[in-house]
């Protein structure tokens, strides 16, 4: 495939998810098939779970319940430990002024803020409670930690760590800002750029099932490995890239796409378990997910068959699935998109090595 093609064939799949996040919202609501999360659903079975815009309201989250019964048997797995320990509460007032404080040594972290990064995080001694508004945050049994900062957060963010000897540590994060350059595309067909009812109901139902699987929490810890890209190629769109598709708004690119040829193997960008492999998902086609524990999950779409089944534990490297051209796209790439349950993150802020 010449190298236009790739370019031509991302931007046109990447519409296709993203034009319909408005249209996807509008007919939930009006059908009552769900509820009208954020201002809508973000667009796709694959993008389900968009950060709120930075201007909504703070949410203090508290740690997530155990996981609910998969949608359905043959195509997740429901994972079912509960955590070990949950933050995200809010502190008494004035507990900070009145209470010790901890060295700053006492919380580490992997990497600096930055939007749609992922940091691992780790406390030195048993937590109390947690203030961290608009994050979720489970804490485990040994003290690590995951922090998501999503695509539009606000350039600082605080939280408050209450341990479980009195000591209370606060930590601003200075989170980098960055710029996104807009994809515009005209001159499209219009049943690429506007869906069917048909399809727009069969999304709407496929993004529930997907959103109640990224939003369980097991106490895997996969995410500690430094992550390996799936396939090796060109990568034509990235995270974050705003659309404007035929002069008109089409949403925001979640993913990391490689142009690669079908047959590709698609590897585990880190070890986990298989939770969702299901084919021709409206869109995305073949679609499946891994979840490398504490709510983090990778998501690749457009495959072609798989090399894995739900359940399966895999390896990092080990072959899960192989590259397609299944779902609304024209030509062959691998689409990889990760999730900290609700919030989109950045794949290639994890990797490391070559494309």
């Amino acid at each position: 495939m010449a190298q236009a093609s790739c370019s031509r064939l991302v931007l046109v799949d990447a519409l296709s998810y993203d034009a319909l996040m408005r249209v996807t919202a509008l007919l939930a609501c009006t059908l009552t098939l769900t509820a009208c999360e954020r201002g809508g659903p973000s667009g796709s079975p694959a993008d389900s779970s968009a950060a709120p815009p930075s201007s909504a309201p703070p949410v203090t989250w508290t740690a997530p319940s155990v996981a609910a019964p998969a949608p359905t048997p043959s195509a997740s797995a429901a994972p079912s430990a509960a955590p070990a320990a949950a933050s995200a509460e809010p502190p008494d007032a004035g507990a900070a002024d009145a209470a010790p404080l901890a060295d700053p040594s006492r919380l580490t972290l992997d990497r600096s803020a930055v939007q749609g990064g992922l940091l691992r995080a780790k406390l030195d001694g048993k937590l109390r409670k947690m203030n961290f508004p608009g994050h979720r945050a489970v804490v485990s049994d040994e003290g690590d930690f995951l922090i998501a900062f999503g695509r539009n957060a606000p350039k600082q963010e605080k939280i408050t760590i209450t341990f479980e000897d009195g000591q209370v540590l606060e930590r601003v994060f200075d989170v980098e800002q960055r710029t996104f350059e807009t994809d515009k595309i005209d001159n499209l067909p219009k049943d690429m750029v506007e869906l069917d009812m048909p399809t727009r109901v069969k999304l709407t139902q496929a993004e529930q099932k997907l959103d109640a699987i990224r939003k369980k929490y097991t106490k895997k810890t996969c995410f500690k490995e430094a992550f390996i890209w799936p396939s090796k190629g060109k990568v034509t769109s990235r995270y974050g890239q705003p659309r404007l598709l035929n002069g008109t708004d089409g949403g925001i690119h979640w993913g990391v796409d490689i142009a690669v040829p079908v047959g590709t193997p698609v590897r585990a960008p880190a070890c986990g378990t298989v939770v969702f492999a299901e084919k021709n998902l409206p869109l995305s086609g073949d679609t499946l997910i891994i979840d490398h524990g504490q709510g983090l999950t990778s998501t690749f779409i457009h495959l072609n068959g798989f090399a894995a089944k739900v359940g399966d534990e895999v390896k990092q490297g080990q072959t899960v699935a192989r590259v397609g051209m299944t779902g609304r796209t024209n030509g062959a790439h691998l689409d990889w998109r990760m999730n900290f349950f609700e919030v989109r993150i950045d794949p290639e802020l994890l990797v490391s090595g070559d494309k």
